[in-house]
């Protein structure tokens, strides 16, 4: 029986121009999922890493450790179908036309602008409102690949990490929410698309979820671990 674990990127530099690159507090993060990982002398025979900076740099930082405490870790494959769906990029391309026409994202705009606090969370109902709509193709982007071909391209790198995984052995998969909740959908068989878009919501960075494989049966163990930080360290984005 094999064992794979599936690992959430440390926090991205939200709000930056540049979000695919690890903030301050993100490269601590990967730095204590390295430092746990090498204290519980877990062992990985492949390393699987999607295509994204955010992505590598978490697994470089653990990698990192791993070679200061004299462990074995191996290099990375890189799948880009590992990487994170781009609900995001679509949303920054339609929020200018939406805020114009659609009255549910114009009234959270509103409330933002009279309560500055409420920035956060409004955002995040925003996203959701605007993510079911993406994911049910009510909103297309052009040069945005849709959810339909994000959730094959994942299943396509799942095929392929299943397919070389040998028995017994240990897999480490560094990915991003969006693709661990298509994953955990996959193994769960789950059939409606915004349950597994939700998913996203409840994953931190640098949790791990981890899956049992063996004779062709792909099962959960656990999902979204977390025992290497603190609360004050804990995000969600």
């Amino acid at each position: 029986m094999s064992k794979i674990y599936c690992f959430r990127h440390a926090q991205a530099s939200i709000g930056s121009d540049n979000y695919d690159q690890l903030s301050k507090k993100g490269e601590f993060q990967a730095l204590q999922l390295g430092i746990y990982l090498c204290e519980k002398k877990i062992k990985f025979d492949k390393i699987y890493v999607g295509a994204l900076r955010r992505q590598q740099h978490t697994y470089e930082i653990v990698a990192k450790q791993y070679k200061k405490n004299g462990l074995n870790i191996p290099n990375p494959i890189i799948l880009e179908g590992l990487n994170e769906h781009q609900a995001t990029e679509a949303m920054k391309s339609e929020l200018p036309k939406m805020l114009k026409n659609d009255s549910f994202l114009k009234n959270l705009w509103e409330e933002t602008e009279n309560n500055p606090k409420k920035r956060i969370s409004n955002f995040m109902l925003g996203f959701k409102y605007f993510l079911h709509k993406w994911v049910n193709n009510e909103i297309t982007v052009n040069g945005i690949i849709p959810w339909t071909v994000f959730r094959t391209n994942v299943k396509n790198a799942l095929k392929t990490i299943l397919n070389q995984t040998q028995k017994s052995e240990q897999i480490a998969v560094f990915s991003s929410g969006g693709t661990i909740s298509s994953i955990v959908g996959e193994s769960l068989e789950i059939s409606k698309e915004n349950i597994i878009a939700d998913l996203n919501f409840s994953i931190r960075n640098t949790s791990f979820t981890t899956f049992l494989y063996s004779n062709n049966e792909f099962n959960l163990l656990s999902f979204n671990e977390l025992p290497h930080l603190k609360e004050d360290m804990i995000t969600f984005v």
